[in-house]
């Protein structure tokens, strides 16, 4: 989710946050990505000889920097600081580095809840029909809309053993949302949550490194829509009995980080998480020369999409299913405008094998924020409409846990978690666990049956707007893959959908 700030915001913002030319300037470390040649480029998978990965890390060190993640074994790509400015320069020039670029940060999420519509969580009157159910569902017009009610009441809430990690602000593990009914345990795994921030050099990320503590609101809101508990309070999420656990990428005035989403990424791959929410994009502010998209063309930027496209690739293979959000432009990402080419993307959601999401209103139709475009688009999901949350009969935002309390935002950040939900359904209802105890479905297997059982609005078929359709979670966990079809305007279509 993303808003625009007027200038004045973004020199807050710039001053909180050390600029590269400041830094530099006063002799501090600056992080940088560095992303190695595949040493076997004609074979499936990177591929990356000891000696090669050697003289790698021998190189960075004669450059004068420091690694301090090193990911070359598997992805081929190294985190590395260094106070020298000629440091990309001197590495750059190797035989076995492909690209290197210095971390960038990107407005990714909102900077704080201060315009934030609350609610209360008062239980309804012990004689009401809702007596027995948590209080703020009726509300939640998102999850009438995806049929997640009637999905756990039919079939299938999520099991335990389905991990789905959030990269984000991190999860407020403390909610009473996520606590079950009884007040016991919670499903937010705060020993296995992991604080990627920590590859920056020290000082540069705002806010505390623990990943159960948000460090400012998005975080929590996302992780409620994928699994706020049926415990009599608050709201229900998409797959209320599945695990969460939070991965800390952004910090709290709202700067993401490209070495964090990395390590992120690689984290999830290596604890074979089931499925992966990032409800963030690169959308720097005018003050940091937008390069929302980032283009193959500028060789830091490149560095960037190989860098990610790497990690997911190794998350991906091993298990886990990726989902985005495609972004808040009203942008058709097919065709970017000026001063943007077709070589560029929203990144992370057009990487290969990433689920991108487009947001839905209450009325199913594409929210007027949404990015959207051919190939851009796999699903659609509940974005809502407005930041507030409206009323049984004229919902606007999206429901979800903030720290604490209980508010509605709109926004693709809101629709991607339900999506991410609903993998985690299909996970629970269709893997199983290995020999070795881990839960087993392949990522592909899993995107089958999100696209196939979707409900197809719009123009028939795939289209730009809604991708193969609007998310449906009874169908999900069913697998029915029996074709839907409702007609749905969009503005984008050249000619409207007929009844």
């Amino acid at each position: 989710m993303k808003r625009r700030y007027p200038l004045a915001a973004a020199a807050a913002f710039a001053a909180l946050l050390p600029a590269a030319g400041a830094q530099a300037a006063l002799g501090l470390s600056q992080s940088y990505l560095v992303v190695l040649k595949d040493s076997q480029p004609n074979t499936a998978g990177y591929q990356l000889s000891e000696t090669d990965r050697q003289a790698a890390l021998s190189q960075v060190a004669s450059s004068g920097g420091a690694v301090v993640r090193d990911m070359s074994r598997d992805i081929g790509v190294l985190i590395a600081q260094s106070p020298l400015t000629t440091f990309a320069s001197s590495l750059s020039g190797s035989s076995v580095v492909a690209s290197v670029g210095q971390d960038a940060s990107f407005q990714g999420i909102p900077s704080g809840a201060t315009s934030v519509d609350t609610v209360t969580a008062a239980p309804p009157p012990n004689d009401s029909p809702e007596a027995h159910a948590d209080p703020l569902e009726p509300l939640q017009w998102n999850m009438a809309l995806i049929r997640a009610p009637q999905a756990h009441a039919q079939r299938q809430a999520g099991k335990r053993a389905v991990e789905v990690g959030v990269l984000d602000s991190g999860i407020d593990g403390n909610h009473v949302d996520f606590h079950d009914a009884l007040g016991g345990g919670t499903n937010v795994d705060c020993a296995k949550g992991h604080d990627s921030l920590a590859v920056l050099p020290p000082g540069v990320a705002v806010g505390t490194p623990d990943p159960c503590v948000d460090n400012q609101f998005h975080g929590t809101h996302v992780a409620g829509i994928i699994a706020a508990q049926a415990n009599d309070v608050g709201v229900v999420g998409v797959a209320p009995n599945v695990t969460l656990i939070p991965v800390k990428v952004c910090d709290s005035t709202g700067f993401c980080y490209v070495s964090a989403v990395v390590d992120g990424i690689y984290y999830a791959g290596l604890n074979k998480f089931e499925v992966i929410n990032m409800s963030f994009f690169v959308d720097d502010n005018s003050f940091q020369q937008s390069t929302r998209l980032k283009c193959m063309d500028d060789p830091v930027q490149r560095t960037f999409r190989l860098a990610v496209e790497r990690a997911i690739d190794y998350a991906r293979m091993r298990g886990v299913t990726p989902v985005a959000a495609l972004g808040n432009e009203e942008e058709d990402l097919a065709h970017p405008a000026e001063p943007y080419e077709n070589d560029c993307e929203e990144i992370p959601a057009e990487v290969q094998g990433v689920v991108g999401v487009s947001a839905l209103t209450a009325a199913s139709e594409l929210a007027s924020y949404s990015n959207y475009g051919d190939f851009a688009v796999d699903v659609a999901a509940p974005g809502g409409s407005a930041s507030r949350c409206g009323t049984v009969t004229e919902p606007a935002g999206v429901l979800s846990t903030i720290p604490g309390a209980w508010g509605c935002f709109a926004g693709t950040s809101m629709a991607s978690p339900h999506v991410a939900g609903e993998a985690a359904l299909i996970e629970s209802q269709f893997g199983y666990l290995d020999k070795t105890g881990d839960w087993e479905m392949r990522p592909q297997q899993v995107e089958q049956y999100l696209q196939g059982s979707s409900i197809d609005i719009g123009l028939k078929g795939y289209d730009e707007c809604y991708g193969n359709g609007r998310i449906d979670a009874v169908k999900a966990v069913f697998h029915d893959t029996s074709v839907v079809y409702e007609p749905h305007n969009c503005i984008h279509y050249a000619t409207q959908p007929q009844p």
